[in-house]
């Protein structure tokens, strides 16, 4: 249970006031860092007391802070993070969840999974303590959506004997040059 302090302006604790019953002034040239010695600067944690940068400082800082990869490419990706991390349930055609262990044969799972190895570096190094969640939710999901949909995925038809070569590429007929003319100075 809480305890209130009920006590009256008689009973009050007056043991840290002035000798001569003044209230305390707060001067404005009172400065916190001429109490501090100096002894411990590298232990402290308060930028107040940290050395101005110079603009050498900033370029090699800024060298120095980004990190490089955890995984080098998108196979060390998939391989160190996606397959043991990512768990589902794979089905064999029957209209659940697709995957093919040779993944790499795919362009579009290719490319969705280097995009996402990219946003998780990004999310990995970011000062942000929500970016992880972020990347879960706006990156993995969408592109895990997908990457195994069992109806119409790019490996909807994977089977576990591997006899599945992956769909063919989208047929494309070549651009008229007229159309090809306008597309282009539309977007110059």
């Amino acid at each position: 249970m809480v305890e209130i302090n009920t006590a009256t302006p008689d009973e009050w604790d007056t043991s840290n006031e002035t000798p001569d019953g003044d209230d305390y002034d707060a001067t404005d040239d009172y400065d916190p860092v001429d109490e501090y010695d100096g002894d411990d600067i590298d232990d402290c944690e308060d930028d107040e007391f940290a050395e101005e940068p110079t603009e050498d400082d900033d370029q090699s800082d800024d060298e120095s802070e980004k990190k490089p990869p955890k995984f080098k490419n998108v196979i060390e990706f998939v391989e160190g993070y996606f397959v043991p991390v990512i768990r589902r349930r794979i089905s064999d055609n029957d209209g659940g969840l697709s995957w093919d262990p040779r993944w790499w044969a795919y362009p579009e799972v290719v490319a969705r999974l280097t995009a996402l190895h990219q946003a998780w570096e990004e999310a990995r190094v970011s000062d942000s303590m929500s970016a992880m969640s972020a990347w879960w939710i706006q990156h993995l999901e969408p592109h895990l959506r997908v990457i195994l949909d069992g109806d119409t995925g790019p490996m909807a038809n994977a089977k576990s004997d591997r006899s599945f070569q992956g769909w063919p590429a989208m047929p494309s007929d070549p651009v008229p040059a007229n159309i090809l003319d306008s597309i282009l100075s539309q977007h110059n």
